[in-house]
Order: C-alpha cells, then structure tokens, then sequence
C-alpha cells in the first residue's frame, strides 16, 4: 500500500496528519538521513516537507528528490514562503515537458 508522509517539526506534520498522512517528527539536523531512510522505501509515494527544511540542503535535496521514484513536494512553512517549493515543481515540470510550464 502507498503511503503519504509529512516530514518536519510538529507543527509542520500535524494539519497533514489530519488528512491521513503518516507524520514523522524531524528537525534541520537528521532531516536528510530521514528523508533518505523514506525514498528507500518503494512503498512510500509521496513526501512533503517544510521550506525551512530543505533551505540549508537544497542542493543535495534536490538531488534526491530528482531521482526519487516517489513524488517530493516542498510546501511553505513558515510566516514567509521562499518560493523554493515553486521553484523546485517548475523545475520538474520542464524537466518532464521540455517546456517551462509555469514560467512567468
């Protein structure tokens, strides 16, 4: 069975866990060896996490979102969105199309 995950400190994970996704607590530090430990697993398809997150390993977290089988989603997490979340989907839509969909 497929499953949803919301990675991130609880305040993040639980309106996701509310909508029936699996929530596991982590914070900047383990958030790449946790993030890891999930895209291993062929039964997890679907992954969102905070902005505040990935910003300080945004390169290597695009590297593995990138080569996932499972389907990675940033989200704005905080009083301010950084636009990485967005940056990171119009990305992989041109990457998928050939075309920059959601270019301004």
């Amino acid at each position: 069975m497929a499953r949803m995950v919301a990675i991130g400190p609880e305040q993040f994970t639980l309106p996701f866990g509310a909508m029936g996704f699996e929530m596991v607590e982590a914070g900047q530090a383990e958030f790449m060896d946790v993030l890891r430990g999930l895209l291993r697993d062929r039964n997890v398809a679907f992954v969102v996490c905070g902005e505040s997150c990935i910003e300080p390993v945004l390169a290597e977290f695009r590297r593995l979102s990138e080569t996932s089988r499972a389907a990675v989603l940033a989200v704005p997490d905080g009083p301010k969105a950084r636009g990485l979340g967005r940056e990171i989907i119009r990305a992989s839509i041109e990457h998928a199309a050939g075309v920059d969909l959601l270019g301004e």
